[in-house]
């Protein structure tokens, strides 16, 4: 077992950077406090109550609890569902060794193992392995409560703690809740343990119950997957080529071995096993046809019902006497599993997953970068599929999570077919008033989008240093035309932990206005509710001017651009000013300019003068 484990972790390991994350995984990593935290566990909580109620949060829990650990890069983030995929195989031996024999255990990890379809969520960021484990060790502790000839109080431990905590990694774990009380009722005829395993189940039940209002709510206003569910026919039909590694029909072997076992008292091993994957699934395809919960692309619901399903199968191939048969078996179905991999439709099966096939090289492009950005930078990319910047849970997109969370900066990603007048109308959009800018791009690639993108940019930007310049990134670094290239930072901090990370502005003697831009950080959420912005114009004998105020959540963060007329002013000298006060006292904040050393609740952002 453990050189199946060995191989097992050799074939998932290369998926822990092979791809970039994709649209579920940024989910998991939003609602885990990856990108917008860290979150406490009620805010993980209230998270997936709020943006995903059809799921449950255990999962993302421990992810949280993990990233704080090991820290958030996509490598380090997918070793726990690779672990918790181990460790489910190490169940499914246990379960295979225990109540059929070690060679049943053994076929049962290795068509696991090999599937092709199964191995991917080893490395997605997502519940399923968790749930997977957490099934298998329940289905173990019920047989060891039921069959043993005295249970310990882990074994009733491991009954409650593993049906509550499954239904609390991913709620469709009832179907198997429900197969297991099928074959409880109908073969269980020990009273004792008959009634201990009812109330052991309630207790579970009870420890999910706070939680059901919100699945009942999701499934109920959030529910997305009835229109394009999958029809019975072909349900069955996806459900055995993906078991089956893309080749339906190799499955008759393992199912051949399970005919044979029926005039046999091997099958009485098999049974349970058998009679609990065939529940679940009814239960599911009932489901199924019932409100439709199955899509194409959700075809991951099936796991489910493998893990006792492959215990079953691996049953009918130990009961197979000829074990060369066995053995080719395994030979042909990895291969059949490389050949499905490599399908065109495949990724059908997997939801947005294909996107990520169109992002650009995110991954190793905050590599390349890191070490060569400066704070406030925002990086400026291309890429060939739009959906990379499409906001998930908490607000983030794909390229936040590589620029934000792994860089610590700040970025967008251009459409590289973008034509000049999609540029004209978003590009100052996208940009959102940051003054410095990294424009980066593939150089023996470029992007049609380049030449329009550079020109728009150069309309408000001018260039300066070259930050990176090797065969595959090229990386140019422009400031806002009103700054020079090397100028420093001018922060404010005040008292309470608010900072102005930078601040300047400049009169326009054409249009009669003042442009000030000033970019905002925040101690904590909670003070975007609690104060104002207050942007003026102060004459030379300190009388206010020109104003305009602002709430601070009111899209100030990050950059902030505001214009205050001066076609009223006559000619003179004034300055611009920021005051920071509290919405509801009016009382003003104290801070100091980190470049002047100025302190005090009224600071300058820019002198200027009107000569006409």
């Amino acid at each position: 077992m453990p050189v199946l484990l060995l191989l097992t972790l050799l074939l998932a390991a290369p998926g822990l950077n092979g791809d970039l994350i994709w649209f579920d995984e940024l989910t998991s990593i939003s609602h885990a406090g990856g990108v917008n935290g860290p979150f406490s566990p009620l805010e993980i909580a209230e998270s997936v109550q709020r943006h995903s109620p059809k799921h449950t949060p255990l999962f993302f829990e421990i992810l949280a609890l993990w990233g704080a650990l090991a820290g958030w890069h996509q490598v380090v983030l997918r070793a726990l569902p690779l672990f918790c995929g181990l460790l489910a195989l190490a169940w499914i031996y246990r379960l295979g060794a225990d109540f059929i024999d070690a060679r049943a255990g053994l076929y049962a990890c290795l068509l696991l193992a090999l599937n092709a379809f199964w191995l991917d969520y080893f490395h997605e960021i997502r519940m399923y392995t968790l749930q997977f484990m957490l099934l298998a060790a329940l289905a173990w502790h019920y047989l060891t409560i039921t069959r043993a000839a005295a249970a310990r109080r882990l074994h009733w431990a491991g009954l409650i703690g593993c049906a509550a905590l499954s239904l609390y990694a991913q709620p469709f774990s009832i179907f198997f809740l429900l197969a297991l009380g099928l074959w409880h009722l109908r073969w269980l005829r020990h009273p004792q343990r008959f009634w201990g395993v009812g109330l052991a189940v309630l207790v579970a039940a009870l420890f999910y119950l706070p939680w059901l209002p919100v699945t009942l709510h999701g499934l109920t206003t959030k529910f997305d997957t009835a229109a394009d569910a999958m029809p019975l026919p072909q349900a069955l039909s996806v459900f055995l080529r993906l078991l089956g590694n893309g080749q339906a029909l190799l499955l008759l072997i393992p199912f051949a071995g399970l005919v044979i076992a029926m005039r046999a008292s091997y099958m009485r091993r098999l049974l349970p096993f058998l009679f609990l994957a065939g529940a679940s699934l009814l239960a599911l395809l009932a489901a199924n046809e019932w409100v439709g919960l199955i899509p194409l692309r959700r075809s991951r619901y099936f796991f489910l019902t493998w893990g006792m399903l492959a215990l079953a199968l691996g049953g009918g191939l130990a009961g197979i006497q000829w074990r060369w048969l066995a053995t080719l078996f395994f030979v042909v179905y990895a291969a059949a599993g490389l050949s499905f991999r490599n399908a065109d439709d495949y990724l059908s099966h997997q939801g947005t997953v294909w996107a990520a096939r169109l992002y650009p090289p995110l991954e190793t492009i905050a590599r390349a970068l890191r070490g060569n950005t400066r704070a406030q930078d925002f990086v400026v990319g291309f890429t060939d599929a739009n959906f990379v910047n499409r906001a998930s849970k908490q607000g983030k997109s794909t390229a936040d999570y590589y620029f934000e969370t792994l860089l610590g900066i700040d970025g967008t990603l251009i459409p590289s077919d973008w034509d000049g007048d999609q540029l004209a109308a978003q590009l100052g959009e996208r940009l959102a008033n940051n003054p410095y800018l990294l424009l980066l791009h593939d150089p023996q690639a470029p992007p049609a989008s380049l030449v329009a993108t550079r020109d728009g940019i150069d309309r408000l930007y001018k260039p300066c240093d070259i930050a990176l310049d090797q065969p595959r990134l090229f990386v140019q670094r422009y400031v806002d035309r009103r700054l020079s290239c090397q100028r420093a930072y001018q922060p404010i901090q005040y008292d309470n932990g608010i900072r102005i990370v930078d601040k300047f502005g400049g009169y326009d003697e054409a249009a009669q206005t003042v442009r000030l831009v000033t970019g905002w950080e925040v101690a904590n959420l909670a003070q975007l509710r609690q104060y104002n912005v207050s942007l003026q114009i102060l004459s030379a004998d300190q009388h206010n001017v020109a104003q305009i105020d602002r709430h601070l959540y009111d899209n100030i963060l990050t950059w902030h651009a505001a214009e205050l007329p001066t076609a009223h002013l006559p000619p003179g000298d004034y300055r611009a000013v920021v005051i920071v006060y509290d919405r509801n006292s009016k009382s003003k904040l104290t801070g100091v300019d980190l470049t002047s050393g100025e302190t005090g609740p009224i600071l300058p952002i820019a002198p200027f003068t009107i000569e006409r």
